[in-house]
C-alpha cells in the first residue's frame, strides 16, 4: 500500500438528491398495485442493489410482480425528473475540488448500477474526479455486507483503515464499518440510530460541514 489516504463516496442520497424521488416514486407504485406497508418496506431497500431490493420485498409480499413495480417506479421517476437527471446535494462540488487538490484518492462505491452512476454523476459534471467506480452490478456482495468498499480500497491501493467512507443510509454505514474503514454519515432520509452511532467516526450535518474532516 502506498500510505495514501483515500475517500470513498457513495452516490444516491449523498452526492445526488435521489432518495426521497425515488422513495415516492415506489409508495406511488406500491400503492398503485395494492401493496400494504409499501412506505416501510421502501425505506428498508434504501443503500442496497437491485437484487437484495428484490429480495426484500419478495421476503415480503411473496410471489408478486416485482418488475411491475419496478416499471412503475421508473415511469414516475421520469415524470419528476425527465432528462435533467437528479439534482446534486448541497456541497458535493465544492467538496470533490476540495479533497482532490488536497491530495486524497476517490472512489465511487455505489449499490446502483455502474450505467447508472455514471449518467447521473455526469449530469451533474462530477465524474471527473472519478477513476474508481465499483457498483452494484458487478458481482459483489451489497451493502450491508463490505464488499464493494473493499473492492474500492483494493482498486486505490489504500489500506482499509485509510479510506474514508461517506455515506447517507444505516446500510452503508454498517458496510464500511464492516471493511473497518472511517464511516461518515451524512444522513438523508434515515438517521442514525442506538445501533448505527457506535460505528461512526462522524455523524456530519452535511458535505459542507464534513469538509473540515479533511
Amino acid at each position: 500500500m502506498n500510505g495514501a489516504q483515500g475517500i470513498i463516496f457513495d452516490m444516491d442520497g449523498l452526492m445526488i438528491d435521489s432518495e426521497r424521488i425515488i422513495n415516492r416514486a415506489v409508495v406511488r407504485a406500491g400503492r398503485e398495485m395494492g401493496l400494504s406497508g409499501i412506505e416501510e418496506v421502501s425505506l428498508r431497500t434504501i443503500g442496497t442493489s437491485s437484487l437484495r431490493t428484490r429480495e426484500i420485498y419478495s421476503s415480503v409480499y411473496g410471489d408478486f410482480d416485482f418488475d411491475r413495480l419496478m416499471d412503475l417506479k421508473h415511469r414516475y421517476i421520469d415524470e419528476i425528473i425527465g432528462d435533467r437527471g437528479f439534482p446534486p446535494k448541497e456541497g458535493i462540488r465544492e467538496m470533490l475540488e476540495y479533497v482532490t487538490e488536497k491530495g486524497y484518492i476517490t472512489a465511487v462505491g455505489s449499490s446502483t448500477r455502474e450505467w447508472a452512476v455514471k449518467e447521473f454523476l455526469g449530469k451533474i459534471d462530477v465524474l471527473k474526479y472519478f477513476d474508481i467506480f465499483v457498483c452494484g452490478d458487478m458481482g459483489l456482495r451489497s451493502k450491508p455486507f463490505p464488499d464493494i468498499f473493499l473492492a474500492c480500497a483494493e482498486k486505490m491501493d489504500v489500506s482499509p483503515g485509510e479510506c474514508f467512507v461517506l455515506e447517507d443510509s444505516p446500510n452503508g454505514i454498517r458496510a464500511a464499518y464492516a471493511a473497518g474503514m472511517k464511516p461518515v454519515m451524512i444522513p438523508d432520509m434515515i438517521a442514525p440510530d442506538e445501533d448505527i452511532i457506535p460505528m461512526l467516526y462522524a455523524l456530519k450535518g452535511s458535505l459542507t460541514e464534513a469538509m473540515e474532516l479533511f
